[in-house]
C-alpha cells in the first residue's frame, strides 16, 4: 500500500495567508518542504481522504486524475477538510468523460449535513457513517473511529485495511478510552500509523481537539502496550499549525531518535 500526503498543514496553512510571524516569514524564505497546504491524503491511487479548498492545486501538483478516484473519506465538516463546492463540479458542464461514473463519499453527520445543505450533487453517492461502523469501499475495509474534535460534529478518523493496515488519526485529540478498547478488542495491528501533531510542543490537554508530541508519545505507548503498534510500524506526524514552528528541519531534529517520519506536502510512503 501507499500513502501520499498532499497537504500537511492545519486550517491556516503554512505560511498562513495573512501572517507575518517569524515562522511564516522563515517558511516563505526557505520554501520547499516548509510550504504546507491544507490537510489531504490519498491511499494508493483511488481512495482520497478529505476535500479542502486546496484540492484542485493538490491534483495538479501531484498529477492526480480526479475522475478516476472511486472513494472519498471525510473526517469532519471544518472547511479545511470539507469543501462541498468541489462535489457539485463533478458533473457537466464542469466535468466530462469521467472514467469513474460515481464518487462514493463516506463521512460523519456534520460533513453529511454540510454537503446536503447545498443540494444533492450528481454523480456522487454520500453515505453517513457513525463511530465504530465498518464498511467496504474500493476493496478496502474501513472502520470509522470517533475523533476528539469538533464537538457535536460526529468527527471521525479511520482504520483502513487493504494489503496492509493503517491508522489515519487526523484531526483528533488524545484518543477516547473506548477507541483504545475497540482497537484492543479487535486485535488490530497497524503497519502504518499517522498522527495529528497540530500543536507540536505547545502544550494541550488530553481533552483538547488536537495533539502535540507529548500526547502522541503517550498514544503510541498505549498502542504499543496492547500490541497494535510495534517497532516495525511506520509512524508519521502530520497536520501542523504555523503557531507551532513547523519548519521541516526543525521538526525532523525535534523527533530525531524517535523513529518517526515528519510529513511534508507531496511525501509518499510505501508500506
Amino acid at each position: 500500500m501507499k500513502l501520499t500526503f498532499f497537504g500537511t498543514a492545519a486550517a491556516e496553512a503554512m505560511p498562513a495567508t495573512f501572517c507575518n510571524c517569524k515562522y511564516c516569514a522563515e517558511a516563505r524564505r526557505l520554501g520547499g518542504k516548509n510550504i504546507r497546504t491544507r490537510s489531504q491524503s490519498m491511499v494508493d491511487d483511488s481512495l482520497l481522504i478529505d476535500l479542502p479548498a486546496d484540492t484542485y492545486f493538490h491534483f495538479v501538483q501531484n498529477g492526480v486524475e480526479g475522475d478516476k478516484i472511486k472513494t472519498l473519506l471525510i473526517t469532519h465538516s471544518h472547511g479545511d477538510h470539507c469543501y462541498p463546492t468541489e462535489l457539485f463540479l463533478r458533473t457537466p458542464p464542469y466535468a466530462h468523460g469521467m472514467r469513474e461514473k460515481t464518487l462514493k463519499v463516506f463521512c460523519g453527520r456534520g460533513a453529511y449535513d454540510k454537503i446536503l445543505a447545498q443540494g444533492t450533487p450528481q454523480n456522487v453517492e454520500i453515505t453517513k457513517v457513525s463511530a465504530f461502523d465498518s464498511f467496504v469501499a474500493d476493496g478496502y475495509k474501513i472502520t470509522a473511529l470517533p475523533a476528539r474534535h469538533a464537538a457535536g460534529d460526529d468527527a471521525l478518523f479511520y482504520i483502513i485495511e487493504g494489503e496492509k493496515t493503517m491508522l489515519y488519526a487526523h484531526d483528533t485529540g488524545y484518543f477516547y478510552p473506548e477507541v483504545f478498547d475497540f482497537i484492543a478488542q479487535r486485535g488490530f495491528k497497524f503497519d502504518l500509523a499517522t498522527f495529528d501533531c497540530t500543536n507540536v510542543d505547545i502544550k494541550i490537554s488530553d481533552e483538547g481537539s488536537h495533539m502535540g508530541i507529548d500526547n502522541i508519545e503517550r498514544v503510541i505507548a498505549k498502542l504499543c502496550k496492547m500490541g497494535a503498534i510495534c517497532e516495525s510500524t511506520v509512524k508519521i506526524i502530520n497536520h501542523f499549525s504555523h503557531n507551532a514552528a513547523p519548519l521541516q528541519h526543525v521538526l525532523e531534529a525535534r523527533v530525531e531518535g524517535k523513529g518517526w517520519l515528519v510529513s511534508y506536502d507531496g511525501m509518499s510512503v510505501e508500506f
